[in-house]
């Protein structure tokens, strides 16, 4: 027998930004694919709006330009959540309108910000930012109390949260882990242009994510130094991540270091592209990420995508997504990075079988099978109800 139809709400006002709008809008694409039943209402911001055009006749967008972590989408969001009488209302993200009465799914891909969110890593000032920090606390648990399931990228994000909300059983945690974005895997552009346009020039390692603190960074660009200066890597190391007040102060770094022009930061040039995103990555020698807390850590799957080796922290949660497809190093211990780095740099069989390996890492991981273990979620809600 076909299921009940119901009205799903999903909150993709993220839709089309880096990070969680890569969530939203993957899980919205691939629902589509899935769920050919229920209606979705997709809201969503004027930049999300414009980009989304949904290819499943039951999802219809509706723009919803109210800023993310702002009283309007306490007030006026909700207000429109209202007045759609939706069944359901999926938020992949913690930010929920936190007087929503109805039915709540959350995906909730961390809480990073528990643990390596300081007055350090942030433009506020220091009494604003520590009243945000405990709002934000509150509106997590809330979200979690509030949600009849709490979607999770791995089992590393299951026991932080475990450690934060004792009170919060784990039958609450739904496992989906995430997959690669096939945008991110082909482009049009001539490589040379890319790479001359960004003076870079090979070999060179990459980096790819934001500069907040957890990612170590700092770390990284000392480990590196130390290379230069025994002549273990006489490449370039590049690091591509927005321009903000974190990539500025990491450029800081490299420029009193006497850097520049061997760490090159394309984002501080330019909007990084999606398409130079993929020839950065084909053209690189590796892929080095040094982070001390990650959700998922969706960066080195995407360089394993196509064919870059990698070289990354080792912490839980890669040790559970990537198991023996990459190199590890110690994020703590900058002459253990070094040693690994001179270690991968000059091993050639070392990062041919890293490749193969990466390859078949990639292959476990699908956002096909994300969007129905949600979808699944969804209708066991609201068959339950």
């Amino acid at each position: 027998m076909k299921p009940k139809r119901s009205v799903i709400g999903v909150d993709a006002r993220f839709y089309g930004e880096a990070g969680p709008g890569r969530y939203a809008k993957a899980i919205v694409e691939h629902l589509e694919r899935v769920d050919k039943n229920n209606i979705y209402r997709v809201f969503l911001r004027d930049k999300g709006f414009s980009e989304y055009r949904p290819n499943n006749q039951n999802f219809q967008k509706i723009r919803a330009n109210y800023k993310w972590y702002s009283w309007e989408e306490q007030t006026l969001f909700l207000a429109l959540l209202l007045k759609e009488k939706l069944d359901l209302l999926y938020v992949p993200h913690f930010n929920i309108p936190v007087l929503y009465p109805g039915k709540i799914v959350t995906a909730i891909p961390d809480i990073i910000m528990h643990t390596y969110s300081t007055e350090k890593g942030t433009t506020l000032p220091k009494a604003y930012f520590r009243f945000k920090k405990v709002i934000y606390r509150l509106v997590v648990h809330w979200a979690v109390l509030r949600s009849k399931k709490v979607i999770v990228p791995s089992k590393a994000v299951v026991s932080d949260f475990m450690k934060v909300f004792r009170n919060i059983t784990e039958d609450k945690y739904v496992l989906a882990y995430e997959g690669v974005d096939p945008v991110l895997l082909e482009s049009n552009l001539k490589a040379d242009a890319v790479l001359r346009k960004y003076n870079i020039g090979k070999p060179y390692l990459i980096y790819i994510s934001s500069m907040y603190e957890h990612k170590n960074v700092p770390r990284l660009i000392e480990a590196y130094e130390m290379l230069m200066e025994d002549k273990s890597f006489e490449g370039q190391l590049v690091l591509v991540g927005k321009k903000d007040k974190f990539s500025e102060e990491i450029q800081r770094i490299v420029t009193n270091k006497k850097l520049d022009g061997k760490i090159i930061m394309p984002g501080m040039q330019n909007y990084v592209s999606d398409e130079e995103l993929v020839l950065l990555r084909k053209e690189a020698l590796g892929y080095v990420f040094p982070s001390l807390k990650e959700g998922f850590s969706l960066t080195p799957l995407e360089a394993q995508a196509v064919g870059l080796p990698c070289l990354i922290s080792d912490i839980d949660v890669h040790r559970e997504i990537y198991a023996d497809s990459v190199q590890y190093f110690d994020p703590g211990d900058v002459p253990d990075i070094r040693d690994k780095m001179r270690e991968f740099v000059n091993n050639k069989s070392l990062r041919e079988e890293l490749v193969i390996k990466g390859r078949k890492t990639v292959e476990k991981y699908d956002w096909e099978n994300t969007a129905w273990i949600t979808y699944s979620t969804f209708q066991k809600y609201l068959s339950t109800e």
